[in-house]
């Protein structure tokens, strides 16, 4: 979706979301994600700057939508296109879930596609308050923790991760737990 051939992680995001919703657990070793059983289906969408184009992220939407994905998480956020409310529309008709980072820019709007009705739209708790950095309003459906979460790490390892990106895959695990 973005261009890239190469599946490995580009920028290390997409590897420390992964480990939020999904690391193994009960292993010993370093952190466990929510659902450990369920699998990802890592569909790049940015690219190595961790930015990209909304039509890159429409593209992988609709290919996730169309390959029978349960649930979809979008630790990403930017503003609103047609195009991309089409994309949530036509994921929502399948049945995926989605859930999608709020933003982490501290004010009171929140990022699309996190503010389309249709997707579940995750802030970050920084112990039992808003993080000063997530971004709230009306559209805000949740809050997870969003600071200093130990997960997995691009090259092997752990980490740690802050951010509305950290606290969203905490809710599309949840989503994904049967």
């Amino acid at each position: 979706m973005n261009s890239d051939s190469a599946p490995s992680d580009d920028n290390g995001h997409g590897t420390l979301v992964a480990g939020v919703a999904a690391a193994a657990g009960n292993n010993g070793r370093g952190a466990a994600g929510i659902d450990w059983g369920v699998t990802i289906h890592p569909v790049k969408v940015l690219g190595s700057t961790g930015s990209g184009l909304t039509s890159n992220v429409v593209k992988g939407l609709t290919w996730a939508a169309d390959n029978s994905m349960n649930v979809i998480n979008m630790s990403l956020g930017g503003p609103s296109t047609s195009t991309l409310q089409s994309a949530v529309a036509y994921a929502a008709s399948l049945g995926c879930a989605m859930a999608a980072a709020s933003g982490n820019d501290g004010i009171a709007a929140v990022t699309f596609p996190a503010a389309y009705p249709a997707v579940v739209a995750v802030g970050a708790l920084q112990a039992d308050t808003l993080a000063t950095f997530s971004n709230s309003g009306p559209e805000l459906d949740v809050v997870a923790p969003g600071v200093a979460i130990y997960t997995a790490a691009k090259g092997g390892g752990y980490t740690y991760f802050s951010g509305t990106s950290a606290a969203t895959p905490f809710v599309a695990g949840l989503m994904a737990l049967e």
